[in-house]
């Protein structure tokens, strides 16, 4: 079985005249959390709301900044949600 990719566009809605990011994220159905790169973040001039602890898929764990409100848009859909 092969990666899956999507093409995804993400915007900060609090600030709606700052340029949406287009990025080309690799599809985990297992995951349970949006992971986006801190220059993403600083891009879409994201802050942080708390620290999470996660899990990686080599299995360390890590604090790191929950961030958001994140608009995701894929194929004429979208939705809310925190990276």
């Amino acid at each position: 079985m092969g990666h899956v990719f999507a093409e995804l566009e993400l915007s900060n809605p609090g600030i709606g005249d700052l340029s949406l990011v287009t990025v080309t994220a690799l599809v985990d159905t297992g995951a349970l959390m949006l992971c986006i790169p801190e220059h993403v973040a600083v891009q879409l001039n994201l802050e942080s709301e708390t620290l999470r602890e996660v899990t990686v898929a080599d299995g360390r764990s890590a604090r790191v900044p929950y961030i958001g409100p994140i608009k995701v848009a894929y194929d004429k859909r979208f939705c809310y949600v925190g990276a």
